[in-house]
Order: C-alpha cells, then sequence, then structure tokens
C-alpha cells in the first residue's frame, strides 16, 4: 500500500508533529510504503532529510496551485492508493487534482482543531465531497463539526493522538524554573504551555491568576508561567501589568526541554477558546502533574472533574480560580487525580495505540 502524506505548512505545528509521529511509527511495517509532500526548506522536510526518510519537497509560490502538478505527478509515478491530507489548502489542491488522479487513489482528511467550518457553500461542498474517502479526527467534538456536513457518518473516524509515555514519566524534577527565576523551592508553579494566540486565549489564564492571586491571599507563595511565544506577547504583557499581576508572572519563551519543565508545574492551567484535544494535556498526565482546563475541543473527553481533573466552560476564569486552588489546598484530592490521569493516558494514549489504530485504519481502506 503506498500513501503519500500532503502538508502545505511549512512551520512545525501540532498537526505536523502528529504526522510526522505516527509516519515513524508506522515505518516498521513492510506492506506500507509512507511518503510525505511538503514546502521545500519547511521544518518538516528538514526532519525527513535528517532522518532519511522517504519524502518529496515543493517550491510554494501560492497557498494551492503549486501544489498541484507534484500531487498529480507523485501520485503517478509512485502508484499512490491513499492521498493523506493534512490542512485545507492541500485538500482543496487535491480535490482540483482528483479528476487526473488514478481512480484507486483514495483522499483521506485529517483534521485536528473544532474551529467551526463557516457556513459558506463552497466550504460545504469542499469538505462533503465525494472524492474524500474518510476524515479522521482527534476528537469525537472535532468529528461533531461535519455532523451537519457529512451525511454519511461511515466517512467519519475519530483516532486519539498519542504520546510516549515512557518519555514524560521517567522526567524527574529539578526545579528548573525555580533555579532558573531564584524561586524558593515551596514556590507553587501554575502554568501553560501554549503559543501566544488568539486561539489559546491567554487572557483568561491571566484572569485567573489574578483571582487566583486575591483569594489565595497569601497562603500558599505562587508564580504563573507561560512556555511559548507568539504575537500576542506584547499585548499580554501590557494586560498584565494593568490588572497588576506582572511581578507574578513569568514569560519564559518558547524552550525545547518541555519535558523537563512540565514537572516542575503543580497545576496546568489550559485556557483556550479551541481545540482538537492538545498533547500537552496527555503530557501533563505522564508527567503526573493535575490539569485544570476549559472546555475546548475534546478535553471532556479525557477529563472528567475530580477524577482526572477539573474542566470548565470557556473563559470562566472563576471555577478555574476554584479549581486551581482546591488542587493546591487539597493534597489528596490532587494524588488521586495525578494517579487517574497516568492510568488514563498509560493505558489509552501510549504511542502503542495511535500506531495501531492508524494501521488498522490503513488496512481497512481498499
Amino acid at each position: 500500500m503506498n500513501i503519500l502524506n500532503v502538508t502545505t505548512t511549512s512551520e512545525w505545528r501540532g498537526g505536523e508533529a502528529q504526522l510526522y509521529q505516527y509516519f515513524k511509527l508506522l515505518e516498521e511495517y513492510q506492506d506500507l510504503n509512507q511518503m510525505i509532500l511538503c514546502p521545500k526548506n519547511s521544518v518538516l522536510s528538514k526532519k525527513c532529510e535528517s532522518d532519511k526518510s522517504k519524502h518529496f519537497t515543493y517550491k510554494k509560490t501560492s497557498k494551492i496551485f503549486s501544489l498541484i502538478k507534484p500531487i498529480i505527478n507523485i501520485c503517478i509515478s509512485e502508484k499512490i492508493d491513499i492521498l493523506h491530507i493534512h490542512d485545507s489548502n492541500a485538500l482543496t489542491a487535491s480535490l482540483i487534482c482528483s479528476l487526473l488522479l488514478p481512480k484507486k487513489t483514495k483522499i483521506v482528511l485529517s483534521r485536528k482543531r473544532n474551529n467551526p467550518i463557516k457556513d459558506k457553500f463552497l466550504n460545504r461542498y469542499k469538505y462533503s465531497h465525494p472524492k474524500i474517502h474518510k476524515i479522521i479526527s482527534v476528537s469525537k467534538a472535532v468529528e461533531k463539526i461535519f455532523d451537519s456536513i457529512i451525511k454519511d457518518k461511515e466517512r467519519l473516524v475519530t483516532i486519539y493522538d498519542s504520546i510516549d509515555v515512557n518519555f514524560f514519566k521517567n522526567t524527574k524534577k529539578k526545579y528548573l524554573i525555580h533555579r532558573e527565576y531564584d524561586l524558593p523551592y515551596k514556590t507553587k508553579i501554575i502554568g501553560n504551555v501554549a503559543a501566544l494566540t488568539h486561539q489559546k486565549d491567554i487572557h483568561t489564564f491571566l484572569n485567573t491568576a489574578q483571582k487566583i492571586i486575591k483569594k489565595n491571599n497569601n497562603l500558599f507563595d505562587i508564580k504563573f508561567v507561560l512556555i511559548g511565544d507568539g504575537p500576542l506577547k506584547q499585548e499580554l504583557l501590557e494586560y498584565a501589568k494593568t490588572i497588576k499581576i506582572e511581578k507574578q508572572l513569568i514569560f519564559m519563551g518558547q524552550r525545547s526541554n518541555i519535558h523537563e519543565l512540565l514537572v516542575d508545574l503543580d497545576v496546568f492551567l489550559l485556557t483556550s477558546e479551541t481545540e482538537g484535544l492538545p498533547l500537552t494535556i496527555y503530557e501533563a498526565f505522564a508527567s503526573r502533574v493535575p490539569v485544570v482546563t476549559t472546555n475546548a475541543g475534546g478535553v471532556a473527553e479525557v477529563i472528567k472533574n475530580g477524577e482526572t481533573g477539573f474542566v470548565t466552560d470557556l473563559k470562566d476564569s472563576e471555577n478555574l480560580c476554584k479549581y486551581v486552588l482546591e488542587i493546591l489546598e487539597n493534597q489528596k484530592l490532587s494524588e488521586n487525580i495525578k494517579s487517574n490521569a497516568y492510568k488514563l493516558v498509560i493505558e489509552q494514549h501510549d504511542l502503542s495505540n495511535m500506531k495501531n489504530s492508524y494501521y488498522s485504519f490503513y488496512k481497512s481502506i481498499n
């Protein structure tokens, strides 16, 4: 079976990380011949070059049209059975190509986020196109956005993401954040790992921090940490000053050692508006860090209140504050959440689960 994965993204985002992760996992199967098509000089192309993974590149001169010829040529020359698409622009290009593709080539789409599809004729036509054989979602919440678009529900499949649980569970706490910022080891760290974008709604993180500081009443020494960078950084810095929490807030910027920093957190506080089902939740589970989150995307599919964490409505800084303080104040509750969440991730979201799911999925296509 010959499979071509296609993405138009040059940066390294969650979708590209997911693509490459299961691509490498499935390399052990001799009956799958996998390839990747991505922009020249993209982060993904460089990873493929470094790992000697079979891939093709194209010069990205437009969002869509520069991809059409490469798709057609590769599908014909490599006798592609499955054209696996990983973003909207790549989907448009593949559908334009579809009339010229070999009849046996089936189009599969992966969808990572639950942001609504705009109710326009072209969007409905594109995502319901009969040439799309299957649509893979990373959570039931993502799958649900197709309810009004896809009549044949057999075309919809959910395959949850996974992580290398061992990589995170074996990481020892070194108090790296405390040492870098000269914090006492007793300081409680409430943190998030996220791009500083509108989707992640960091303003709600800051509003929650303000409430926690007020209601904590100096019971705990607390610092709030944001790991990541993005276009809203300056705006967020100014907002933090406006609500007078800048002294309790640390912007750490982009870091490559997330696994070593996660274990320093006492609570992982996620405040996103839209998500698929972020890997950082699984990583927090594996690192035995309790999670408090807004109900973005599919998070409620793995987080049950008081069992594997706490989930609130979007922008609900009041209850986010309440649950963070409950975890800090109730050690027994915190340990119970850590234990349940760890059990969930190791049993259902380790890499072996995703590898088996994708292999079975590909083999089911005929």
